[in-house]
């Protein structure tokens, strides 16, 4: 009978073991990225930019993101034609076709 107690006690202790196990957490998004997602508002618009060196990926207002390539030697102005970023000494603007780039925040 006491055989039977243990066996019952340990097979209780190991489910209420398991049941408190907590799986490893995953990373965090972003967390070891080599081109993390900033957020910039921008005069209403919401931005989320991706620095890639030679290019930016922008997504507007929650939209697909579209690439645009650097122009000039600096590699601080990206720009389709259409859309144009500009990273200039930790201040962002943003512009859309020939209007004046707007100041953003966030980052």
């Amino acid at each position: 009978m006491r055989h039977y107690f243990c066996l019952i006690v340990g097979t209780f202790a190991i489910w209420t073991l398991a049941a408190c196990h907590h799986p490893t957490p995953s990373p965090s998004i972003g967390v070891g990225n080599p081109y993390p997602v900033s957020s910039y508002v921008c005069d209403g618009t919401r931005l989320a930019v991706r620095l890639m060196g030679d290019s930016a990926s922008v997504s507007v207002d929650g939209a697909a993101a579209g690439d645009l390539p650097a122009i000039g030697e600096s590699g601080t102005k990206f720009s389709n034609g259409r859309q144009t970023l500009i990273v200039e000494q930790g201040r962002t603007s943003w512009a859309v076709g020939r209007a004046m780039p707007v100041a953003c925040t966030g980052g």
